[in-house]
């Protein structure tokens, strides 16, 4: 792997204030990435290429957005099973695996240096990203997405994921609390999903195309996935006292307590 990228604070700090003034702004999520990338991406890819699993799909140069668009074979697997799972949640998302794909390729730039292992190795982890929502039962409002990413930081160990998880709860606390609906629930949340995380199997060095025809409940039990239960609890509140019961949370913020 090319030689570890020097962490630049300044940009880091750009990306963290407009992705604060607009949290739709995905584009500064990949800045961020890139800018706190350092030693830590040539550590995880490391761990990835000497892993069992990893070694094979290395070495069959496999793709998982491959698996993941081939929305007629998901179609096939068992009622129930992570595959079909996450074919529905796309469709109710409506988000297409492609679609994210195209995003990075836009926004994410590798160094000339780095090989097809490696970019390889970091496409997997960003097609890895929805498969995370279905896994960990996380939601696409602001505080799942929050959630998903406190999971996934320990998971990866991409410091963006650390430094967004714990500013975005911050940032979705201080607008519940404005919105007159309060805050209670929503750190803790985070911390949940970031302990869930770091005791969960190790996500990346699993054979993911193979876990797509397994049943989800069962599947979740083996990898010592549990419910997030905080998260549900502040969501169902939430819900319960804007009467919004679907869609992001900052449609529940504008109208505020009942």
């Amino acid at each position: 792997m090319d030689r570890p990228e020097r962490i630049r604070p300044i940009a880091a700090l750009l990306a963290v204030t407009r992705l604060l003034r607009d949290p739709q702004d995905t584009r500064q999520v990949f800045l961020l990435t890139q800018a706190l990338r350092g030693r830590a991406a040539r550590m995880a890819y490391l761990r990835f290429a000497n892993s069992p699993a990893g070694a094979r799909i290395l070495a069959a140069r496999r793709r998982l957005i491959d698996t993941l668009s081939n929305r007629a074979r998901l179609a096939a697997l068992p009622e129930g099973s992570f595959g079909r799972e996450y074919l529905s949640f796309m469709a109710q998302e409506q988000l297409t695996a492609e679609g994210l794909g195209e995003l990075a390729e836009q926004n994410l730039n590798l160094p000339a240096s780095a090989g097809e292992n490696v970019r390889l190795y970091t496409a997997r982890m960003r097609d890895m990203h929805d498969l995370y929502h279905v896994l960990t039962g996380y939601g696409r409002d602001e505080l799942g997405e929050v959630c998903v990413l406190a999971f996934s930081y320990p998971q990866q160990r991409i410091r963006s994921f650390w430094v967004i998880s714990r500013l975005g709860g911050l940032h979705v606390w201080r607008g519940l609390r404005k919105a007159g609906l309060g805050g209670r629930g929503v750190l803790g949340a985070v911390g949940e999903a970031a302990r869930h995380g770091a005791r969960a199997a190790w996500l990346p060095g699993e054979d993911i195309e193979a876990l797509l025809a397994e049943n989800l409940e069962t599947l979740r039990m083996r990898l010592n996935i549990p419910v997030p239960a905080m998260y549900l609890d502040v969501m169902a509140r939430i819900r319960r006292e804007t009467g919004i019961f679907s869609g992001p949370l900052h449609a529940a913020m504008n109208t505020g307590a009942r």
